[in-house]
């Protein structure tokens, strides 16, 4: 792939949820931030601030001294004073201890990696004044008694940027197919980088309460054009799916170690992609007046720039709103008992919503031509990869039938005066991929649901 390319397809990966990896290698700030790094130092009240891109402020225009020099990789933290822990410690005139960087992986806050080996921190080239030369646990060793801790992490350890790049390159007409790949290394690796790494840091906070923070939802829940770079069945899959389950996986591998969490999942409803206008929603892309009022086009990128796709300053404001209580009541001692730590516990079963249970009737979905109050019945099939299509009979004469492959827009076709159809389907992928959904009038006018998946994938497989 050439260059441009490459460029397309890396601004399209961060359009779900932007990670501060991707940018590690760009300074964009206009100049230093002002402010100080700690708006309160003598506040009885401390506040810690770890992890990652998301809690560091990246994509802002001015960056806390330090953090944003990029020669020789020295040091690309991207802290700012319009990331949403600044604003809650200048709410609570509280003191700031702000170790979170832009990029961080798990091993970045531990010091340790998968294979239990040490490793340096982040960027061992920082300035002597400057966090980021060692994993963060050690910086938070260092602070006698923090009133609270937050953490970020583990969206980088998901993959964002090489999901969004297998959605939105050309390579890959539908990266459905690579969806139990994402999913199994959500429950493979990212949960217990997870348990592990909030069971460090819950033991190095100096019996602290610490919050583990999951990831708002950049996405509305409708599709639009604005992210050109992805078609309605992928946009579907990643807004719905993955980042429903990452935050699944971040809720509980924090209650297996221990940790209270705060749900931002939906943070920046009502300000998110096909919410609002560009240039008026709640995640920051730049070049705003070249863009605004525009699709964000993945083949031609000109008008956007590096830092884009965060949180911008409303995003910010957002998120601020939903940690603040939590904050005041840690502050005030009234917090709820520590959840009792479990490490060992295995991540929580991953159902696909097609699937569901059997037994139990389900609300009619939504953007169909067929209509109904509710699924009285799910039954599953199986097919052969090559299957491309499936007969039903026993129908309602002359009804409609509707259906789609995983995460699609729905079709509808016509039954046959003799009660019988024949529906296409796409088994090709293998797991969660090869989901097919039927919606069906039996003979008694009772609506049913047909789950049609790949051969030994209807069940368990996913």
């Amino acid at each position: 792939m050439s260059g441009k390319g490459r460029l397309a397809v890396g601004i399209a990966a961060a359009a779900l949820i932007a990670v501060g990896a991707w940018y590690a290698f760009h300074k964009i700030s206009e100049s230093p931030e002002t402010k100080p790094l700690n708006p309160y130092p003598d506040s009885p009240f401390k506040l810690v601030a770890m992890g990652d891109s998301y809690i560091s402020g990246e994509g802002a225009l001015h960056y806390f001294p330090g953090t944003d020099q990029p020669s020789g990789q020295r040091n690309m933290c991207h802290r700012a004073a319009t990331a949403y822990p600044y604003l809650l410690a200048e709410q609570l005139e509280a003191s700031l201890v702000f170790l979170a960087c832009s990029g961080a992986v798990t091993q970045d806050v531990t010091g340790v990696n998968a294979a239990g080996q040490k490793v340096p921190g982040q960027y061992p080239r920082s300035g002597h004044d400057v966090v980021g030369a060692k994993p963060q646990v050690e910086e938070l060793l260092k602070v006698a008694q923090p009133g609270v801790v937050l953490i970020s992490i583990g969206g980088n350890d998901a993959g964002f940027a090489e999901i969004g790049v297998d959605c939105a390159s050309p390579l890959h007409s539908d990266c459905r197919g690579l969806a139990s790949q994402w999913l199994h290394r959500l429950d493979a690796q990212v949960y217990p980088a997870l348990v592990h790494t909030y069971s460090a840091v819950r033991e190095d906070a100096h019996r602290a309460p610490v919050f583990a923070l999951d990831y708002p939802n950049p996405v509305g829940p409708k599709y639009c054009h604005d992210l050109l770079g992805l078609n309605p069945a992928e946009m579907a899959f990643l807004r719905e799916v993955f980042i429903g389950r990452l935050n699944e996986i971040v809720t509980a591998a924090a209650s297996a170690a221990g940790v209270r969490t705060i749900d931002l999942t939906n943070a920046l409803a009502g300000y998110r992609f096909c919410e609002k206008p560009l240039g008026q929603t709640a995640i920051n892309f730049l070049n705003v007046h070249r863009t605004s009022g525009s699709p964000i086009d993945v083949t031609r990128l000109g008008g956007l720039f590096h830092g884009s796709l965060h949180p911008n300053l409303l995003g910010h404001e957002l998120i601020d709103k939903v940690v603040l209580p939590r904050l005041e009541a840690a502050r005030e001692g009234t917090l709820p008992p520590t959840p009792t730590p479990h490490p060992d516990a295995p991540p929580p079963p991953f159902v696909p919503s097609e699937i569901g249970s059997p037994d139990v009737a389900r609300p009619f979905p939504e953007g169909t031509e067929c209509r109904g109050t509710e699924l009285t019945a799910v039954s599953q099939m199986a097919a052969e990869p090559s299957q491309q299509q499936v007969s039903l009979s026993g129908l309602k004469p002359s009804s409609t039938v509707c259906f789609r492959t995983y995460r699609a827009e729905w079709e509808a076709k016509p039954v046959g005066a003799g009660g019988a159809v024949r529906v296409p389907i796409d088994v090709s992928r293998v797991g969660v991929g090869s989901i097919n959904e039927v919606l069906v009038e039996d003979e008694d006018g009772d609506w049913k649901e047909i789950v049609v998946s790949r051969l030994s994938s209807a069940e368990g497989g996913f």
